[in-house]
């Protein structure tokens, strides 16, 4: 039996350095969207053994002999991260038996997204396929939902697709957002969000405390989860959208030095610019294609929020709350290009600002020297669903599969019906 599982492990181990990138390839003749900003017409890009060594206008006589391909006309971005996603633990919207996204309780630190990560679900390569080659899955529900990864889009197992484990917690932070409710509902509700408060602060105490001791003698897994708040290996990723909630999650985090918080959802953010600067909380915008949140507010004020946020010298991230809505991240990011933010500015917001966020920069992101060949070549604009049609993908400098069964199906019904396309 030992013999079986070491000859199998052995052929798995072989069977990924043979799909792993091992020649030098260029790319030429391409607009390279460095995602920093910065634009290189008709550049180089070569990488090998799944890392970008060169990133240029010209190209070194010296990598003359690499496999070439030709994308002249074409552009280059970084591969884009959707964060705030739960893509690949939900499958069928209205079938229950595929919802894995969500734990039984109220207060679940412990519970861990990645173990639940479905690379077989159909919806993640509809995602892969516009250009998505990483995602923040985040478990859902709850006070305290639990702990987020960052996955590839692309694997044959979770262990497989991980990128990187346990990046940070997620807290749903108890506000009173229903502003219909009369004077009566809204003392019941207050009743109910200062008991919400009032576990989430003997919890985090708790944790504290736990925290100093580097081995207790008798474990406790929920406590051992939240370890990482206070020594800064994870992110407190606080979900909140008023403005009473964002003053109320900053100054709980402040009694803890150590915690690094995030703001998501924080639809009021626009109005808190200088406490989320004076603190520098980075933001994360989710779900942008949606009405305001009030009936007074500027019916565009959600297009707009990202650039005032930028204004303001705060670090800006643009996500997509749900599971396979998450495809259409970047033309969310590409609507608020049009409300102030330059399009390469648009572009940093799901590539460049989310990895400094998840705390992976220094190996994705930003098409730099060193970094993952984590990249995506597509016939247009990336940010315009006019236009923009990912041709190719490479994840850690290997090419992947951008078919799924929407496009197998589209195949299907217009050679059935003879549709001319």
């Amino acid at each position: 039996m030992k013999k079986i599982i070491l000859l199998s492990s052995l052929m798995i181990a072989l069977l990924m350095l043979a799909n792993a990138q091992q020649n030098l390839i260029v790319i030429e003749g391409a607009t390279i969207h460095l995602g920093n900003g910065k634009i290189i017409e008709n550049g180089f890009l070569g990488f090998e053994k799944g890392k970008i060594i060169f990133c240029d206008s010209q190209l070194n006589p010296t990598f003359k002999d690499a496999k070439i391909l030709n994308a002249k006309g074409k552009q280059i971005y970084p591969g884009l991260i959707c964060m705030n996603t739960f893509a690949g633990l939900n499958e069928i919207d209205e079938a229950r038996a595929t919802h894995d996204y969500a734990e039984v309780g109220v207060i679940n630190p412990n519970v861990r997204a990645l173990i639940a990560y479905n690379t077989d679900s159909k919806i993640i390569p509809t995602i892969k396929t516009n250009g998505i080659l990483l995602m923040q899955v985040v478990p859902q529900g709850g006070l305290i939902s639990g702990t987020s990864s960052v996955m590839k889009t692309d694997g044959w197992n979770w262990e497989d697709a991980v990128y990187k484990t346990d990046d940070g917690m997620h807290i749903n932070w108890p506000e009173l957002i229903n502003y219909q409710f009369n004077a009566a509902q809204n003392e019941t509700m207050k009743q109910i969000i200062d008991k919400e408060l009032q576990a989430i602060d003997e919890l985090f105490e708790q944790a504290f405390q736990y925290s100093k001791i580097d081995k207790p003698e008798v474990a406790n897994v929920r406590l051992e989860a939240m370890r990482g708040l206070f020594n800064g290996t994870k992110n407190l990723y606080v979900h909140v959208n008023s403005a009473k909630g964002i003053i109320s999650s900053v100054n709980f985090t402040k009694k803890y030095s150590g915690i690094k918080m995030v703001l998501v959802g924080a639809a009021d953010s626009y109005k808190m610019k200088e406490l989320i600067k004076e603190h520098h909380i980075p933001v994360v915008l989710t779900n942008i294609h949606r009405l305001p949140q009030r009936p007074n507010e500027d019916v565009d004020q959600p297009y707009k929020t990202p650039f005032e946020l930028m204004q303001a010298g705060i670090l800006v991230a643009i996500a997509h709350s749900g599971s396979w809505e998450s495809r259409n991240l970047m033309f969310e990011a590409g609507t608020s290009a049009a409300y102030g933010l330059t399009k390469e500015e648009a572009l940093m917001c799901i590539t460049k600002n989310p990895s400094k966020i998840l705390g992976i920069e220094n190996r994705c992101g930003t098409i730099e020297t060193g970094k993952d060949a984590t990249i995506i070549i597509s016939s247009g604009d990336v940010l315009d669903m006019r236009t923009s049609v990912i041709e190719q993908a490479f994840i850690n400098g290997e090419e992947i599969d951008l078919n799924n069964q929407q496009k197998e199906l589209n195949k299907k019904f217009t050679k059935k019906y003879q549709i001319k396309e």
